[in-house]
């Protein structure tokens, strides 16, 4: 066996871990626990895609996980603004017009893009409803890549996000229809 089907390998097998973590986040009650989650995935990520050479994946990943240490720092100060999501909207933006590689790229980055909006909410409820419009635009992009992992992650996101809708309506409902505050 050669080094470049070690190194496949290694980062279809990374994107097992991946999901796993990631599916873990999106179970959590909070949007602070779902952003160390979220960051973990992330780097795990990052890695995945640099060891089966989507390279403009991995560069969004690191940039979601610096996103979301900023948003973890941002929700402990209990500061909010519009600063951090319009930053990163255009980072992501900027990084895959930057890294871009064919025309696929444009699915990954309309899905950041919405990540990049969705984790600026205080609102777990409203964070899972956008990852119902995320997890498919990021999905066709690990589809063409054959990211198995990216592929289950997706489509676990979307399984979670409905699950988690679903366990928390009673709660959305008790509490009124915050929809929550950038």
């Amino acid at each position: 066996m050669d080094s470049g089907n070690v190194t496949y390998i290694i980062g279809q097998s990374l994107s097992v871990l991946a999901v796993v973590v990631g599916f873990i986040a999106f179970q959590m009650k909070t949007p602070k626990t779902m952003l160390i989650f979220q960051i973990a995935t992330s780097l795990i990520f990052s890695a995945h895609y640099f060891l089966i050479g989507a390279m403009t994946a991995m560069t969004l990943n690191l940039v979601s996980a610096v996103k979301y240490v900023c948003y973890y720092i941002r929700d402990k100060r209990e500061k909010k603004g519009l600063f951090i999501p319009i930053f990163f909207t255009i980072l992501v933006i900027i990084t895959s017009v930057l890294t871009w590689d064919r025309w696929i790229c444009i699915f990954i980055m309309t899905g950041l893009v919405i990540n990049s909006i969705s984790f600026a909410l205080t609102n777990a409820q409203l964070i899972r409803k956008l990852n119902l419009i995320k997890a498919p635009l990021c999905l066709i992009y690990n589809v063409a890549v054959f990211s198995t992992g990216g592929i289950f992650y997706e489509s676990f996101t979307l399984i979670s996000s409905i699950i988690g809708i679903i366990v928390n309506r009673k709660n959305s409902k008790s509490k009124g229809n915050d929809y929550g505050e950038i």
